[in-house]
């Protein structure tokens, strides 16, 4: 009996967590968009919007460049298996497609699949030969370069505390030495949030709406993509929004008293709303901020990695 019991609730979960991955990162895309629209008096795109532009991207005739390899036409294909992998593996939300103990989210392979994912889209961007590509590319990387401590030394002060380097038991809602360490959890959060402001290639960091390709770092190095190609990577794009968000919503969420998420309903609701909320926070920003000179971002970095010092001192003192 307490065998179907459990497998009965894994296939909830399962079902679950695959419905908000199809639905949840596009879904945000949509919001975030039509939110904006909204704060600059425009009606704006349905919330359905990025699903329409997908399936039109898939049923349209592909152009690629002379100068192009095998490695651009394969780039948004990993780019969108490693997001796919690492949605399994962050804790981005409350559910779980595979139990906890089965796969090992060890903080250290999620910073080097994110590194992955970067590496094949700059590559992707360098073998067409475009100068818009390029240009891309090498901000991509150079805000990597100052991003990636932010982001390492939060989720690691959450280990170091934890015990573990291990998120998935890091991120439980069980009786953890991280339990009650609000002011950790919110520091945390804080930092993991402008980091993905950096990594997500939005407001104040770039302006993903602006036309000037000399400008953009994420919407630069795919301007050579086109159909289904194009839409693969919108997609890994998408999911990868949701992941973020869902990361730095998840140490929000350790912030409220656990007597509020004691059920599965209710750790569900709260964090895909969450997600959603980050989603409107962004709308808001983009709306009422501007984009920063490219020699004042990392002063802004700054901002996230004084965070993530912040937090780790909290974790080695406590």
């Amino acid at each position: 009996m307490s065998i179907d019991a459990n497998t009965s609730e894994i296939l909830k979960n399962s079902g679950a967590f695959l419905a908000s991955l199809v639905v949840l990162p596009p879904l945000t895309i949509g919001i975030l968009r039509k939110t904006k629209a909204r704060f600059q008096n425009r009606i704006g795109a349905p919330l359905l919007q990025p699903f329409f532009d997908l399936a039109k991207l898939l049923q349209k005739n592909e152009t690629v460049s002379e100068h192009a390899s095998w490695l651009f036409r394969i780039a948004p294909c990993i780019n969108l298996t490693v997001m796919l992998l690492l949605s399994l593996l962050i804790p981005w939300t409350s559910l779980t497609a595979i139990p906890h103990g089965i796969i090992s989210a060890d903080l250290f392979l999620i910073i080097y699949l994110l590194g992955l994912a970067r590496f094949f889209t700059v590559l992707a961007a360098l073998d067409t030969g475009s100068a818009f590509g390029g240009f891309g590319a090498s901000r991509e990387v150079t805000l990597a370069l100052l991003v990636e401590p932010a982001v390492m030394l939060c989720l690691a002060c959450l280990g170091v505390r934890g015990g573990t380097s291990d998120l998935s038991q890091v991120f439980s809602y069980q009786t953890t030495p991280l339990t009650g360490q609000y002011g950790l959890w919110f520091l945390a959060g804080c930092g993991l949030f402008l980091s993905s402001l950096v990594e997500l290639s939005r407001m104040p960091a770039d302006d993903p709406t602006t036309h000037l390709e000399l400008t953009m770092v994420h919407e630069a190095m795919i301007l050579e993509n086109s159909a289904a190609n194009l839409a693969l990577a919108e997609i890994g794009h998408y999911i990868k929004v949701a992941l973020l968000l869902g990361l730095s919503w998840q140490c929000f969420m350790h912030c409220l008293p656990n007597q509020l998420l004691t059920s599965w309903t209710a750790r569900t609701i709260v964090s895909t709303g969450g997600i959603i909320a980050l989603a409107l926070f962004i709308a808001l920003i983009e709306s009422l901020a501007v984009k920063l000179r490219w020699t004042k971002l990392p002063e802004f970095i700054a901002y996230a990695v004084a965070m993530a010092i912040f937090s780790y001192l909290i974790a080695l003192s406590v």
